[in-house]
């Protein structure tokens, strides 16, 4: 879902709104990091003996915002900026690229279990 959500963002703010495609790019990633987080709440992991909301917001922020940001933004300039590809294109490129990495974060480091 959040896949949808990012691309849906990165339409908006280029085709609807003709933002430039980097400024596109960070609000997509912002709204898609928000968006997961609460599915991951929810859904994926749960929050049942684990760190309080306000820490886990912050590392999902700091471990998988950085990550996903960072991959989104490189992925932008290159493929976009440089090679010329429509940002719907390159946006899912970027999401199938830092997917596996943010997972990985969610899984061992943000929504750990901790023992106690």
């Amino acid at each position: 879902m959040g896949s949808v959500v990012q691309t849906a963002m990165m339409y908006l703010g280029r085709e609807v709104l003709g933002w430039h495609y980097l400024w596109a790019t960070v609000v997509a990633v912002e709204v898609t990091l928000a968006h997961n987080f609460t599915w991951h709440e929810r859904w994926t992991w749960g929050t049942k003996g684990q760190l309080n909301w306000g820490s886990r917001a912050l590392q999902h922020q700091l471990g998988t915002g950085t990550v996903a940001m960072m991959a989104h933004l490189f992925a932008a300039e290159l493929l976009v900026g440089r090679m010329g590809f429509p940002t719907l294109v390159a946006t899912p490129l970027a999401i199938v690229g830092s997917g596996m990495v943010n997972f990985l974060i969610g899984q061992f480091l943000v929504f750990k279990r901790v023992e106690g």
